[in-house]
């Protein structure tokens, strides 16, 4: 556990470690920054049920208002993102704009045949995690997820679930 200066981050990770002391609960490490064969070789040897990769992306060039055109974009983003990992999509995306004021942006829903990726857009801002049961390389899919959009900076967690 990473210890910073903020004083409520302390307080927190003090009440999370207590109740984790107390508790059943493990915490799991991320893998962020490991290679993508510690992360393949961690995967088998827990015989692990699934990876999952979150990626949050700022000062997004690309853009996604509510349009026609947007949507089409998000579907060819994830038709492609499923080709690359090697993904088998079962049906079609679900891209539908939610909220209002400054809340609001497009969600999207992808089944495949082993989970799932859904992703949020919220200004120059993007969200999304893949979950699947079967390996892929993480760090393939961010790098194209970052490309596609046009990111300036991304922040990326990796668990392997179990």
């Amino acid at each position: 556990m990473r210890i910073v200066s903020s004083g409520l981050f302390v307080v927190l990770s003090v009440f999370c470690l207590s109740a984790h002391a107390q508790s059943d609960i493990e915490l799991r490490k991320s893998f962020a920054g490991e290679s993508t064969e510690v992360i393949q070789e961690a995967f088998n040897q827990e015989q692990a049920w699934g990876l999952c990769t979150s990626i949050d992306l700022h000062g997004c060039k690309n853009i996604m208002n509510e349009s026609d055109e947007s949507e089409a974009t998000i579907k060819r983003f994830v038709i492609e993102l499923c080709e690359l990992i090697a993904m088998k999509r079962y049906g079609a995306p679900a891209i539908k704009w939610f909220g209002t004021g400054g809340v609001e942006g497009y969600t999207l829903t992808q089944l495949i045949e082993t989970s799932c990726i859904s992703a949020h857009w919220a200004d120059d801002r993007v969200f999304l995690d893949i979950f699947s049961c079967k390996f892929y390389d993480p760090y393939t899919a961010i790098e194209f997820i970052k490309k596609f959009f046009k990111a300036e900076d991304a922040s990326i967690n990796i668990w392997i679930r179990v």
